[in-house]
């Protein structure tokens, strides 16, 4: 058996079949595939059922632990290729993946992580875009030191000794899992991108959708680096320290936590915000102000309009009128809305809002 799909399987609905025979009319035959069900509750289960009654290549397993990364992990576990490959149940394959994939791998046994470009589809399987990054080792890891992400994670090709001495994924991370085993490999492997677009990946939500998993991300993925740069430094790694991945209160180093717990408070105020919708207070406002400013390049416009709204609705709220002013010329250099272009033409027009907008006396 030369390759190993890993492809865990949490409520991927009505994209999972698709997906599927998307593996098994594959060009390149000689592959199992490991569905590793993490406690599905729409049905994905019958379905994962029903094609390894049907073809022995498929075989469906239960992971013993929630989460992507213990699904992962305990597929590696059971496989038995020689490369593993990732595949996610709600994405495409190619017909000629696996076999592009495999025979470059052959071609350059150096290469121990080889991910492909990629198409961006929609929940209608519409094209939106692509996913284009770098073809070699050394741009690739240079893009990773500026904290950048270098592969579509479904799309990787792995070396099962590589994975298995890295000891896989780390299952403390609820998200980042594979950036997190992209900076762990970089020092010891080497990696590679196939420039053609191999895979279909429906990235859903985007950068539209402010949701708990968006605003996690940053604090995440600076974990990670930090993780990295500690053992580079030759020092301790904070997360092998922690009991889960916002457990900073058990990191050693002192201006390692400070950092982080930098970090995971703009989290939590950002969660507040955008996510749990609770009242704010000024510093609040002026914590969420400053990274957004610090992180729009991150952003579309119309997500970081909508961002800079809400925090004038409740800079109205509590009366904070200068919070309130700037958070308004902010919005009104991304957006188009007439209804903020009116209040800037007359700067007044902000206090009869306000008071418009004053809760009442209980």
């Amino acid at each position: 058996m030369e390759i190993s799909v890993v492809l865990p399987v949490h409520n991927c609905g009505k994209f999972l079949l698709p997906a599927l025979q998307s593996i098994k009319y594959q060009s390149y035959p000689h592959f199992e595939v490991l569905l590793v069900n993490d406690r599905s509750d729409d049905g994905s289960e019958e379905v994962c059922a029903k094609i390894a009654n049907v073809d022995d290549r498929f075989r469906l397993l239960e992971s013993p632990h929630p989460g992507m990364a213990a699904a992962l992990n305990f597929g590696i576990l059971q496989a038995r290729g020689t490369y593993i490959a990732r595949m996610d149940g709600d994405d495409l394959c190619l017909p000629e993946r696996f076999s592009k994939q495999v025979q470059f791998l052959k071609d350059n046994p150096d290469i121990s992580f080889l991910g492909t470009f990629a198409q961006h589809i929609d929940q209608h399987s519409k094209v939106t875009g692509s996913f284009e990054f770098p073809e070699d080792d050394f741009e690739i890891k240079s893009q990773l030191d500026r904290g950048m992400n270098t592969f579509v994670h479904p799309s990787m090709m792995i070396r099962r000794r590589a994975l298995v001495d890295l000891r896989g994924y780390r299952e403390i991370f609820s998200i980042c899992q594979d950036y997190d085993l992209w900076l762990r490999a970089q020092d010891r492997y080497s990696f590679a991108n196939l420039p053609e677009h191999l895979i279909a990946y429906r990235g859903y939500p985007d950068k539209r959708d402010l949701n708990d998993r968006f605003w996690k991300h940053f604090y995440i993925a600076k974990l990670a680096d930090t993780s990295m740069q500690q053992r580079r430094a030759g020092r301790h790694d904070p997360v092998d320290q922690m009991a889960d991945e916002c457990d900073l209160e058990s990191v050693h180093d002192t201006l390692v936590r400070e950092r982080l717990m930098a970090a995971r408070q703009d989290y939590y105020c950002n969660k507040k915000a955008f996510v749990d919708h609770k009242p704010l207070n000024s510093m609040d406002i002026d914590q969420i102000h400053s990274f957004l400013l610090t992180n729009k390049e991150t952003f579309n416009k119309k997500a970081l309009g909508h961002a800079f709204g809400l925090l004038f609705d409740q800079a109205i709220r509590i009366e904070d009128t200068e919070s309130a002013e700037t958070l308004y010329k902010l919005q009104q250099e991304i957006s188009k809305s007439r209804h903020l272009k009116s209040l800037l033409a007359k700067p007044s027009n902000i206090i009869k809002y306000a008071l418009r907008r004053r809760p009442e006396p209980v």
